[in-house]
């Protein structure tokens, strides 16, 4: 396996590698884009996740429709891509069906998850006329049935539900134990006739999300098949052909050492097999098969760009403090799900790429000892003004972090796109510490 430095160059190469010396991303070099962005910065080169969204689709073949989880960058422009090439969405907050519906996403593409869906959410659901509402309790189904009633318009319904086994070889697991995800296997039966008692609800399928971060393909294929077993249970409750089985998704990205690539192919090659199998089925003939994806497409296409504001010795150890941390990327400094710090691939991008290493400690500049990237990095020796890369951050990066934590600006976010660059979103100032506050009265 690649270690982390060897990792974070093949992914700078991806993205662009270095011209003249100069690190370009897209052909664009690294000096422009600091002098016209600042840092620190997202950016997000479209051509890398076009490239991993055909990937998947040769993979898994034709028969598989590919849903983009927006959770997972929600920039316009990155939507827009993935749109115009032909993926859905998987939404899951009013927001994120603004977005894709502004991006252009077709309704009969979009399905919404989440457990925690309010009714303006869902009335906005019924009205977008959206394929398919993917409830995740009976209750939720209730809600659902009064409010398309109320609206006088028909919903297409996912089940989804949380699996009695477990999908083994993941990460973070979302189901096969007691979550807030999803409803239990034995009320499946139950669903199927509570959606068949509403006239306003149309059954489309099921849905089975369980763990996101998989890195072992079998267990996923095998996962699959057991979600196709779940899918025949429905049909036959329902008394008629299924119209979706939505397989979720959670393909590993191996941010840290020691994690293999997840093999797509063995996986395409294992659910293509299973397909022309399970076809032959009258009750999942026609059934759009479904997978959401979201990290899996843009984690590598984003680096984050973060400029060396200090270096120092202190007790023996040299320390690298940079002008972004948690508050822009939480899940780069080890806050978000980790219980041990491990780096993402870094690279001090104004050095030679060529050049000797030495072990340092990153962190950023909040006033907390949890802002930190990671210890014994190996970086070509940093010097304030450098520009550091964090790659694998086109994902659970921008959106998911405290962007107003200690009131730094927040990062721009830039589209890397055909040789161009396109500001999606500028970088903050000071001031903006005041935005949408209105304080007291003057006296």
């Amino acid at each position: 396996m690649p270690t982390q430095a060897e990792r974070a160059r093949a992914a700078a190469e991806r993205l662009g590698g270095w011209t003249g010396g100069e690190f370009c991303p897209d052909g664009v070099p690294l000096s422009e884009l600091v002098a016209r962005y600042g840092t620190p910065c997202y950016l997000y080169h479209g051509g890398v996740a076009l490239a991993q969204l055909a990937r998947v689709r040769a993979a898994v073949g034709p028969d598989v429709e590919i849903a983009y989880s927006i959770k997972a960058n929600p920039s316009l422009g990155l939507c827009q891509l993935l749109t115009r090439a032909g993926a859905g969405a998987e939404v899951a907050s009013a927001g994120e069906l603004h977005l894709a519906l502004a991006a252009g996403v077709d309704p009969a593409r979009i399905v919404f998850a989440g457990p925690g869906k309010t009714d303006d959410e869902l009335r906005r659901a019924v009205r977008a006329g959206i394929f398919a509402v993917n409830v995740e309790s009976l209750g939720e189904l209730e809600r659902l049935g009064e409010i398309a009633e109320q609206e006088g318009r028909d919903v297409g319904v996912g089940l989804r539900i949380n699996p009695a086994k477990p999908l083994l070889g993941s990460h973070m697991r979302m189901g096969g134990r007691p979550t807030q995800f999803g409803m239990d296997e034995d009320d499946l039966e139950k669903a199927v006739a509570a959606v068949q008692s509403r006239p306003h609800l149309i059954l489309r399928g099921v849905h089975v999300y369980t763990a996101t971060q998989v890195f072992d393909a079998d267990p996923l294929v095998e996962h699959c098949d057991y979600v196709f077993d779940l899918a025949c249970r429905a049909a036959d409750v329902a008394g008629r052909p299924l119209e979706m089985v939505d397989l979720g998704g959670g393909f590993g990205v191996p941010y840290f050492e020691h994690l293999a690539d997840f093999d797509l192919e063995r996986f395409g090659h294992g659910l293509r097999s299973l397909l022309a199998q399970r076809r032959a089925d009258p009750r999942l003939a026609r059934a759009r098969v479904i997978l959401e994806l979201g990290r899996y497409l843009v984690a590598e296409a984003g680096v984050y760009l973060t400029r060396v504001v200090d270096v120092k010795r202190v007790r023996g150890k040299t320390f690298v403090v940079t002008d972004g941390g948690m508050n822009h990327h939480i899940s780069a400094t080890g806050n978000w799900g980790q219980v041990f710090r491990k780096p993402y691939p870094i690279l001090n991008l104004s050095a030679s790429p060529d050049g000797a290493a030495e072990p340092v400690d990153l962190a950023g500049p909040c006033c907390t000892p949890l802002d930190l990237f990671g210890t014994d990095i190996a970086l070509a020796p940093p010097r304030p003004g450098d520009v550091l890369g964090v790659f694998y951050s086109g994902a659970y990066g921008y959106s998911a972090s405290s962007l107003r934590f200690l009131s730094h600006p927040e990062p721009a976010e830039v589209l890397l796109w055909q040789g161009a660059a396109h500001l999606l979103r500028p970088g903050g100032q000071p001031e903006d510490v005041l935005a949408g506050q209105t304080g007291l009265p003057a006296e």
